[in-house]
């Protein structure tokens, strides 16, 4: 049975295929539209998918969106039109918009199906939850989806059996965590719904000062969940694009907002802090009382807020599951394996799978293609025998190196295909990255990729994060030795990396180990602030003639720049 699932439709919509119950093929539509967090009907991701696997439209059987879009309606709308008198000019623009965007997607998706396919709408929660469960290792899991907003729900929490799905609560908007969160970014000068990770990292830098007074704002009611004080908050009925997302309570409370481009103060970062504070301790009440429900040792997580890796590792760490599996690609664009695996059981009643032991399903470009690519632009290559050999020496030297094979991963973090590389036992090693290479803010850490066998010896408790999902103390004694990759807190953001899952960047990180005596990388994705993770070789040959990049390695191939002088 051929499944076809489309995750997204707002922002970060994306595709992924399901043969017989194995996904063989995912990807963002940004990735390859080469447009941040790219909305509407993913077209080129579907045609990656199907091309990739010989595949045309009317071979599909199955098509699952990733909302259902009369429950949408049937929710928002008598919602908006309930905030009609505070603001009615919005929300008449408002519930037009939502008939519009929900036609569009339905009359979107129809063009998607062959002669045969038969198209699906899922509800939105239950498939972030499907994503985590049915693509994850545990037979048996609490389930926990925490983001923005679905239809109308905003924080969902069940029980996953075999291939089953269960709802034992949910928090519908304008009770979000995500909204609040993503409220906070937009207030700090940052991009709502995209830089959110921002301010987990500029938090470090900060003190929890604000942390009662937010309690006021995301209130603990006592059994478990919690309350958004909406004295405090305009989004539930006003455009926060426009008139922010804050109520003038909170302006007057906290100051004025930062506007983009304005020094960062110590009252930012603060205010970063005191929000992660929140958000961590509200889920974690969440996820304590998700255990003492069910019982149930194992945690299985998506949702965008679920990108939070920081909150990821405070929950492995104090929370009382025992594992925690959060989907690689978390957000709206990890729905998309949720809908086609949630459909495969569905309609054929078959056991789950083996799940996902890697996200490297996106597009690939094999050595003859990148040839063909480098002369027909006239670029000076040189072709070498032992790439993870030659790239491990130059690492050692100290030069940054875009990192370029296979296929791509899925979800937002790169994992070894398109990745830079760099030594993180230089100590000016971030500072380099941050302004000559990555052209983003000087607070902005660095992830290593550590050989999964070698990972505990590092960060504490770490034995495997493959998906780079949760961070995790640097061991004291190894803090001096590897400072590129060690956050001002003292922890980092772990990917550990296996000989099975990808064999060429294990190989590398091995060799480098042997050249600096640490097994591991700095790791960081191969683009620049503002754009997506490249995709083809002339998107990484772009950015590495636009950047401070030393090499770029493409399959067997090395491309080096000139010495200045």
């Amino acid at each position: 049975m051929v499944i076809l699932g489309i995750g997204g439709f707002s922002h970060d919509s994306a595709a992924a295929l399901v043969v017989d119950g194995k996904v063989v093929a995912a990807v963002a539509e940004e990735r390859l539209s080469r447009v941040k967090h790219q909305g509407g009907i993913p077209h080129r991701a579907v045609a990656y998918c199907l091309e990739s696997a010989g595949l045309t439209a009317d071979d599909v059987d199955h098509v699952g969106g990733y909302m259902r879009p009369l429950v949408r309606l049937g929710k928002r709308l008598p919602y908006r039109l309930g905030q009609a008198v505070r603001s009615p000019f919005y929300s008449a623009a408002f519930m037009a918009y939502e008939v519009v965007h929900n036609a569009q997607y339905v009359q979107g998706l129809r063009g998607l199906c062959g002669k045969k396919t038969k198209l699906h709408f899922l509800e939105h929660h239950p498939a972030h939850a499907a994503s985590a469960f049915l693509a994850g290792p545990f037979d048996e899991a609490a389930l926990l989806s925490i983001d923005y907003i679905g239809e109308f729900a905003a924080t969902w929490a069940g029980v996953g059996e075999g291939t089953r799905l269960r709802c034992l609560h949910q928090e519908n908007y304008p009770n979000s965590l995500g909204v609040f969160y993503s409220a906070i970014t937009d207030y700090l000068g940052f991009l709502r719904a995209s830089d959110e990770y921002k301010v987990m990292g500029l938090a470090s830098y900060g003190e929890a000062e604000y942390f009662d007074a937010f309690r006021e704002i995301v209130r603990d009611r006592g059994d478990g969940w919690y309350d958004i004080d909406r004295s405090w908050t305009a989004w539930h009925y006003l455009p926060g694009s426009r008139c922010g997302y804050f109520s003038k309570k909170f302006i007057d409370r906290f100051g004025p907002p930062r506007r983009q481009g304005e020094p960062i103060e110590a009252r930012h970062r603060n205010l970063a802090a005191s929000a992660q504070k929140v958000l961590e301790e509200t889920v974690l009440n969440l996820a304590r009382w998700l255990h003492g429900r069910t019982g149930l040792a194992k945690l299985a997580m998506a949702g965008g807020v679920a990108l939070n890796c920081s909150m990821n590792g405070r929950l492995l760490r104090e929370s009382l599951f025992e594992e925690i599996f959060v989907q690689p690609a978390a957000g709206d664009d990890g729905i998309a394996v949720g809908a086609a695996l949630q459909l495969h059981h569905r309609l054929t009643g078959q056991p789950r799978g083996d799940g996902l032991d890697h996200v490297y399903l996106g597009p690939a470009y094999d050595n003859e293609a990148i040839r063909r690519f480098l002369d027909m632009a006239k670029l000076p290559y040189e072709q070498v025998t032992n790439v993870e050999e030659y790239t491990a020496d130059l690492l050692a030297e100290g030069k940054i190196v875009g990192w370029y094979q296979g296929r791509m991963e899925f979800g937002p973090r790169a994992l070894g295909s398109r990745s830079i590389l760099a030594d993180p036992t230089r100590p000016d090693m971030k500072e380099l990255l941050n302004k000559y290479v990555k052209h983003r803010e000087d607070f902005r850490p660095f992830a290593p990729s550590v050989l999964e066998e070698h990972a505990s010896e590092y960060f504490t408790g770490c034995t495997r994060s493959p998906f780079m999902l949760f961070v995790h103390p640097v061991e004291p004694g190894q803090r001096d030795r590897v400072p590129a990759i060690t956050h001002v807190d003292g922890t980092a953001r772990v990917q550990t990396v296996s000989k099975a899952s990808n064999p060429r960047y294990h190989k590398l990180i091995a060799a480098f180990s042997r050249r600096r005596g640490v097994p591991m990388v700095l790791n960081t994705s191969f683009n620049v602030m503002g754009e997506p993770i490249v995709n083809t070789p002339e998107d990484a040959v772009r950015c590495f003639y636009s950047t401070g990049l030393d090499a770029l390695v493409m399959g067997d191939y090395v491309l080096r720049k000139a010495p200045s002088g």
